[in-house]
Formats: C-alpha cells, structure tokens, sequence
C-alpha cells in the first residue's frame, strides 16, 4: 500500500496494518536505509561484556558483605525522606522526558511535545533499568512513536544519549571546578570540557566559512540540554542524598558530586543501571560511610529511581501510542523537495501580495503553519533565528496572528524569532507590539502601465539599449519547453566568473525553479548568451535571476528586463518588482552598522542601485523586525551569512515522521478481540 503525503519529500511507502514482519526481521527508513535486528544485537555485545566483568572482579566483594546490614540500612530510611526522594525524582524525570523535545525539534521530526516527553520518560525511565539502552530505548520509542521508523528511532535515540552525555559532561566540570574534589587531573579535564563547550559555542554564533554550511544547534538548544541535564542529574543526586543515613557526615554537595562521577562512570561501563561502576566509583569517593550503609542507600536510590520509573514507563508502554503523535501547534512544514507545490499552495503562493512567495520553491524555506494549521508566511530556520520572510502569504492576513505563530514556533524549536524585509503594515505592527525594527532593504518597482523608456531619468537606460542593438541580440520569451541545456551553460559560466551563487532570499538556479518561472531570454547568432526570470503572482512580477556569459553586451539585461516589463504591461500585471537592494543609510546600533557595511561590500550594493535606478523606479523601504536590539543583530548576522554561503544543495529531511504508521502498530491483540466471521 501506498500513501502520499503532500508533507513528505518523497512518496513513501508504509506497511500496512496487516502485513506480516519479513523473515530476516530487517526495516526500512527513509532513503532505503535498513536497520537489522542483529546489528542492534551486535551493540550489546560491549554491556554484555562489561555485566561478566563485573561480576567476576567483585563477586568476592559481594560475598563479604552483611546482607542482613544492607537490608536494615535501606528499611532504616525514614518515610519523610522517602516522600521527599519520590518529589526529587519525579523532579529529574521531568527534565528527562524534555531531552526527547528538545531533540525532536532539533531533527524538525514533526511529532507534539506532549507526545515527545511522553515517549522520552518511558523510553529513558525503562531503558535505563533494562539496560542495552542503544536497543531497548529506540523500540521503545518505534513503539510509542510509529510515525518513525526503526532507523529513524535508533537516530534519535543516540541524538539522545549524545546530548545527555554532552551537557553531563558540563555539568560535572562545573561542579569540579567549583567544589575542588581531591582527584587527579579531575581539573584538567574540567578545564578541557569547558573550552570545548565555549568553543562549540563560539562556533555556533559565527562558525568560520568552511563551517559555515554544518546544522549547528543553536545556543538556546545547548543551553536548554546542559540545564536539562543540570536539573536531571543535581535532583537524580540529591533523590540520593536525602536516602543516606542522617549521621552519615557527608553534605549535599559532596554526595552530588560523587553521584555525577558515579553516574559517569555507569555511563563508561554501559551495564544495566551502572550496575558495579557505580557503586564502586560512590564506595571510593564517600569512604566516611560504611560499605553496608552506602549499598543499602544505593539499594533504596535504586527503588526510587530505577524500578518506580520502570514500572511506570512500562505501563505507557504497555498502553501503547496516541491516535496521533504530530504536532498541532504553529509549525514548519517543508512541502516536496520539488519546486513544484501542492495545489493548495500554488493557488496560495499565486494571490500572494509579493511575488518573492514563490522563493518557496527554492527549499530554503518552508511554510509556517498556525495552530489550526493555515499557511500564514514562510520562514526558514538559519543559525540562532527562525526568520520570517517578508509579509504574510495572504494579502489581508493578520500581521499580529503571524508574528505570534511566528513566535511560538521559534521558541519551540530553541530560536529567536525575526522578520526579514517586510512592509511598512508588518513593521508597525511589530513595533506597536515593542519589537525593534530597522531599515534593511529597499525594493524598486515600475508600474508598467505607465513606463516608458523616454525622459531624462532613463537616458542611461536608452544609452545601453542601443548597444544591444548594434549588436543585433535578439531577445524573446521562455515558452513551455526552455532551452535548459543552454541555459546550463549561460548559469555555469555566470556563477565561474563570479565564484557562486548567492542564496536564502536570492534564487540559486536549478532546472527545476525555473521552469515555474516567467523566463526571458537573449541570443546572440542563434546562441543563448543571457537569461533573466521573474517570480510571477496575479498581482506582481519579481526579478529574480539575472545569467550572462562574456558574449553578452553591456544593456543585455537591461533590454530583457524591458521585454519583461512590456509583457507584463500586455496581460495587466499592475507592478513589476526590480527587487531589492541593501540599506545603505546610518545606524546608531554599532554592531548592525559594522554588518551593514560588511554586506554592502559583498553585495555590491552601489552597482546594483545604480543598475535598478537607470529604469527610473519607485522605492519602498522593507524592515528587519526582531524582539530586541541583540535578536536583531543575532538575525542579521544568520541572513547575511546564509545568503552569501548557502548550502550547497538542499536535500529531504531523513528524520521528518511520515503521516501514517511505519509498522504495524502492535494490532495483535484487536486482531484477537475480533469475533470470527
């Protein structure tokens, strides 16, 4: 069975409810990427390993000890401080079921936050008593998740354990660096995990240019996992002080810190639990507590904080996943990775009220939906920003409903919000609701009904135009079938001569785009030497790309640009866009005007004003809107790296959760309770 999804980058094919499990129990993910039950098996092989170890180094130990003293020590523990324990656990959980969150919007995956803690708590609070977590904690969430596959839930799971052991690891070199424990070159890796973090940080604000193009996580993504892991393991270590002995002469920092070694060193050893590692690690750094009293603590922490989670994550498990796991609220949703959209957004994008909608086709943007799930504008996740491009996708949309989707959309997935060159309606609701707004762009437009090449303000215009003829360039428009090999050529020795394209809000030139576009073209002796294309709406045509070879004369693009404009004056378009140039005015800001600078050198700005003024146009000023001064220097600092170092390519999200069940949905038991026919 087959299932097309107008959400997805691929039609992608889904089991259905009753087909059997193929006999070499082998899944499917996206790209055709197979997860087998034996390569997760071959994984345990090294916590399977590390349980006999164990078990052989301190099965002497182990016969030693006074069960009956270890039993008394933990049945000792007053019911105040079990109650008390049970709120600090709970406490720990609830920052463990927001790892999963926090990594699902991360990924972009598409599932709810409710359903992502959900999952979270039950997958890490049984995994982590069952041990294997590698295979353990990704069935768990192939089960409560099922619009992931196999492969996507192995991902996330390590995703997961990655940034759990990323912020721990903070974690502990803080509290080495601030209670100074006497152990050896304990300092000199704290030291280390500081810097790398700085340093990870530091790369995320302003990664050099060969850097550039990686999915760095955002700041407040890691600031979110080190608080996560900070809240998790300070209350996973106080769930311990509170079931030691009140004569035990240890103070709560002492017993946090040992628990983040210990906890450390179970995660190093991978047994179930950290059974061994840990408490070997807890007897060497607490040696004030008798060995018996310690392991009966550790036996009581273990009843609280292993098998009181496990036997609730097992009944969620037990109970299975919601109807539906995707989120409702205001989101991102990338279409197909194709230019060509559904139709629902064609016919959305083509009424827009700025033709540059159509840069949804480029797949550096997607649709920003609100919570009743309306396509309201389209943004893009760049750097530290979800940035918001332009105005709203329909011309009486709510400038105040978009921002608040807008908003609620970055902070869920850890951004700040911004609006990139939008009109003055945009930019005064955004400042009435105390938002910082600037100048960033201004867009020259022509009313082609009443343009004319004639008068003093286009006698540079005339001047050029009559090269062109000398040279005898013919020019016509793109019909149906484009001439795509020459236009290849005209594109690849455009973007040599010039070392690349540029990106986000300027069309990169793809087969595929321009043919969704209006295309005009010119010839030099039956031989292309220069194209334009303009984004096309019932309201407006926007220039987009201009190619030319070294054959072309000076003026060519200029004379395609008249043609355009003259076609759009002979079908009634109203307004013809030259799009936007840079702002080149003050700004008091100095941090702004250093970027404005620095981008008005790479744009070539002054040419380019310069170009679009020969026509003679209108010009309207478009803004940057952002929550404060530093939301706003963050986002133009993404924007002007994103459009001067795009991706090289954009490809499908290989982590996006189909619409329908990746597997069968543990339907057994309602085959059963069917009556037979």
């Amino acid at each position: 069975m087959r299932h097309v999804s107008l959400d997805q980058s691929t039609v992608t094919e889904v089991p259905a409810p009753n087909r059997p499990i193929p006999s070499d129990a082998s899944f499917v993910g996206h790209g055709g990427t197979g997860v087998r039950w034996r390569d997760l098996a071959r994984k345990q092989v090294i916590p399977l390993g590390m349980v006999v170890v164990m078990g052989w180094v301190f099965w002497d130990h182990a016969a030693a000890l006074d069960l009956g003293a270890i039993h008394a020590a933990a049945r000792d523990i007053a019911p105040a401080n079990w109650a008390l324990s049970l709120v600090f656990a709970a406490i720990s959980f609830w920052a463990v079921g927001r790892y999963d969150a926090v990594l699902h919007a991360q990924l972009d995956t598409g599932i709810s936050r409710r359903a992502a803690r959900r999952t979270g708590i039950a997958a890490i609070g049984l995994s982590q008593f069952l041990g294997f977590g590698a295979l353990t904690g990704s069935l768990i969430r192939w089960r409560l998740l099922p619009e992931l596959t196999l492969w996507q839930s192995l991902r996330l799971s390590g995703a997961v354990a990655l940034s759990f052991l990323a912020g721990w690891a903070i974690v502990a070199a803080l509290a080495v660096l601030v209670l100074q424990p006497e152990l050896p070159w304990m300092k000199t890796l704290a030291t280390l995990a500081i810097a790398l973090a700085g340093t990870m940080a530091a790369l995320s604000v302003y990664p050099p240019a060969p850097l550039v193009r990686m999915p760095w996580p955002s700041l407040r993504t890691m600031a979110t996992v080190v608080g996560l892991a900070g809240i998790d393991t300070i209350f996973a270590g106080a769930t311990f002080f509170i079931l030691l002995p009140p004569d035990v002469a240890v103070s709560i920092a002492q017993a946090i810190s040992a628990y983040l070694f210990a906890l450390g060193a179970g995660l190093i050893g991978s047994t179930p639990g950290g059974v061994g590692p840990f408490e070997a690690t807890l007897a060497n750094l607490l040696p004030a507590i008798p060995l018996e009293v310690l392991l009966g603590s550790v036996l009581a922490f273990r009843a609280v904080y292993y098998l009181l989670p496990a036997a609730l994550s097992a009944v969620i498990v037990v109970l299975g996943p919601r109807k539906c796991n995707l989120a409702t609220e205001p989101r991102l949703l990338r279409t197909s990775h194709s230019p060509f959209l559904p139709p629902e957004l064609e016919r959305q994008v083509f009424f827009a009220p700025r033709a540059e909608a159509n840069l949804l086709r480029t797949r550096d943007f997607s649709v920003l939906r609100d919570d009743t799930d309306i396509a309201v504008a389209l943004a893009a996740p760049i750097g530290q920003s979800l940035v918001m491009l332009s105005d709203p996708l329909a011309r009486t949309g709510c400038p105040k409903a978009a921002r608040d989707a807008l908003t609620r959309t970055a902070r869920d997935r850890f951004r700040m919000p911004a609006i990139y060159k939008c009109g003055q309606r945009m930019a005064a609701s955004a400042r009435r609701a105390g938002w910082a707004v600037i100048p960033t762009a201004e867009e020259a437009w022509i009313t082609p009904e009443t343009f004319s090449i004639d008068g003093s303000t286009r006698r540079q215009l005339r001047r050029v135009l009559r090269k062109v003829e000398e040279a005898q360039i013919t020019t016509c428009e793109g019909g149906r079938v484009l001439p795509l090999d020459e236009m290849d050529r005209v594109a690849q020795a455009w973007k040599e001569a010039r070392g690349g394209e540029r990106g986000f809000s300027m069309g990169t030139y793809q087969r595929d785009y321009v043919t969704c576009q209006r295309v005009f073209l010119a010839y030099r002796d039956a031989r292309l030497v220069a194209f334009v294309t303009f984004h096309e709406t019932r309201a407006e045509m926007t220039l987009d790309l201009m190619r030319q070879t070294d054959e072309a004369p000076d003026g060519t693009i200029q004379q395609l640009i008249v043609d355009a404009i003259e076609t759009a004056k002979a079908y009634g378009c109203p307004r013809v866009s030259l799009a936007a140039v840079p702002w080149a005015g003050p700004d008091a800001n100095p941090l702004l005007a250093r970027l404005r600078t620095k981008m008005l050198a790479k744009s070539g700005a002054s040419g380019l004003r310069r170009f679009k003024s020969a026509f003679g146009p209108e010009w309207e000023v478009l803004y940057l809107a952002a929550p404060s001064r530093l939301a706003l220097s963050v986002a133009a600092m993404d924007i002007m790296r994103r459009i001067t170092a795009p991706p090289p390519k954009t490809a499908p999200n290989p982590m996006k959760a189909n619409r329908f069940a990746t597997h069968p949905v543990w339907h057994a038991f309602k085959r059963r309770a069917r009556p037979p026919k």
